[in-house]
């Protein structure tokens, strides 16, 4: 006797079915991920940061930084709504809406179902929205301190300040994350919040001169819970490429 969909009443048929309902009902009326409807995120206003979890990573403006949370948070934290759900993995996240402190995104998933042939196709609409507030690294700025000291040495500071400057300008990231430049005769120091400042400013001049480089840390004292507070020392020494 053939089984019938108790939906739409058509022939349930083995490896295309979920219990009483084909698969295009059953995804229908049943949310096989517990996807949110709405998310919010701590976005830093200064340098873009976003908070995942327990730390504060680099982000960006508020398109890639909004991105970046919700790829990870859907990777992290989402989980099935059902043990129907075998195996999911996250294909994509778009936005809907022109990305700014509310966005709507579109989240799709791969997901096989046990007694289902084949993988399918399941997508959420979630509403994401940045809830502005200042970073850790940038509390600390406020009252003159930096995270990564950036050495550049073998170039005058008219030089650097030629190449760096578009990129600077381009860069809200970089821009927000200087805390101070001091020049030299041979060089300059960046005084910045982020690695990933730095490091940008490091891939720039590596299209102009090879580069050496080396990271050490130093220690700056203490944090407010009692823990050694330590700074990143990067020192780049440039050298002109050989045509």
């Amino acid at each position: 006797m053939e089984r019938i969909c108790a939906r739409c009443g058509r022939v349930l048929r083995s490896g295309e079915s979920v219990g009483a309902f084909c698969l295009g009902c059953y995804l229908e009326t049943r949310r096989v991920l517990c996807v949110p409807e709405k998310i919010n995120f701590e976005y830093c206003k200064q340098c873009g940061s976003i908070r995942l979890g327990y730390r504060w990573a680099e982000g960006g403006d508020l398109e890639v930084a909004g991105t970046e949370f919700l790829k990870w948070y859907l990777v992290e934290k989402v989980a099935p709504c059902s043990d129907i759900v075998e195996y999911y993995r996250l294909e994509s996240v778009e936005p809907l809406t022109v990305p700014s402190w509310r966005t709507i995104y579109r989240a799709i998933f791969r997901v096989r179902l046990r007694g289902v042939d084949t993988e399918v196709t399941v997508s959420y609409d979630i509403d994401v929205r940045a809830k502005p507030t200042i970073c850790p690294a940038c509390k600390d700025v406020r009252g003159g301190d930096y995270n990564v000291l950036l050495q550049l040495r073998g170039e005058t500071p008219q030089r650097l300040a030629t190449l760096l400057s578009p990129v600077i300008e381009k860069s809200s990231q970089i821009a927000n994350s200087i805390v101070d430049i001091i020049e030299y005769d041979n060089g300059v120091d960046f005084l910045l919040l982020d690695r990933g400042s730095a490091s940008k400013i490091v891939r720039h001049l590596k299209k102009h001169y090879n580069v050496r480089v080396q990271s050490t840390g130093e220690d700056v004292g203490v944090t407010s819970r009692g823990k050694l507070r330590r700074r990143l020392v990067v020192s780049v020494h440039l050298e002109e490429k050989r045509r």
